[in-house]
């Protein structure tokens, strides 16, 4: 694999729900450990956007990591958390449409427009944004009282029983990434169990975020997630590649904790 400095446009766009007839079949439904890529041929697909292949059979995955967080459900939510970003969609497109009418109202009786409209644009602003993808972030994670959440993305993890489809958040002090929907595994006493599928790694836990694109097909691209005691992530699929990288680079570069400045990730040029 080779790591890029110029990255290239990544139009893949990540798939939600392994359940749903239109999802690839290659997506897992299956928890399994975070792995590199090649640890199963399902991953290159989410990466490409490749045909299907046949999913792995059930696997047991009961195993501790310092990252990875498991909340056993009694069965798989009606609702998963992509499905209430949907909803919030939904209403938001409904709040800007009446919005919008009462704008337009306003622009044309008010003796400054140009006032008028920054009012109302804040109002707008303000009212769609809360109860989005911030509350979303603090519902599904268990985060500081004064954390704020700065970017998020679609995309996949790649993980030793295939690709998992879920959302990738940044936050000030957090890389964190939740799956689409509930995965199985088979606990020690034998019973199918349902979980989410997290990861929650520090800002600080992070040594480097590397973009691969593979020599061979430049399609087939990831970002790694180097922590500082040697664990990684990979993820792929993203909507757009480089966007990702950007945010992902510059949160790293400008964290800081007391005093001490996390250096930056990127060295070559």
């Amino acid at each position: 694999m080779s790591t890029a400095n110029n990255n290239h446009q990544n139009d893949q766009s990540a798939a939600s729900s392994s359940s749903s007839p239109s999802v690839p079949k290659w997506e897992t439904h299956i928890m399994g450990k975070p792995a590199v890529p090649s640890s199963h041929p399902d991953n290159k697909k989410a990466a490409v956007e490749g045909a299907p292949s046949e999913e792995p059979g059930v696997q047991y995955y009961h195993q501790q990591h310092p990252y990875v967080q498991h909340s056993p459900l009694d069965k798989p939510p009606s609702t998963s958390p992509m499905e209430s970003i949907l909803n919030m969609f939904d209403s938001w497109s409904k709040k800007a449409e009446l919005a919008a009418n009462n704008i337009w109202h306003n622009l044309r009786t008010s003796p400054s427009v140009s006032s008028a409209a920054l009012g109302k644009m804040n109002l707008t602003v303000k009212a769609i944004s809360e109860g989005g993808f911030e509350s979303l972030y603090k519902q599904t994670f268990t985060t500081y009282p004064n954390e704020k959440l700065k970017k998020t993305f679609a995309c996949y993890l790649s993980t030793s029983t295939g690709p998992v489809a879920g959302t990738l958040y940044l936050s000030d002090v957090h890389v964190a990434f939740c799956s689409d929907r509930p995965l199985s595994f088979t606990a020690p006493s034998g019973q199918q169990t349902w979980s989410y599928y997290k990861v929650m790694v520090p800002l600080g836990k992070i040594g480097a975020a590397n973009p691969v694109i593979m020599r061979e097909n430049p399609s087939e691209k990831y970002i790694q997630i180097v922590t500082v005691d040697g664990h990684d992530f990979w993820f792929m699929g993203f909507v757009n590649f480089d966007k990702a990288n950007k945010h992902l680079s510059e949160a790293l570069s400008n964290f800081t904790v007391p005093g001490i400045a996390v250096p930056p990730t990127s060295s070559s040029s």
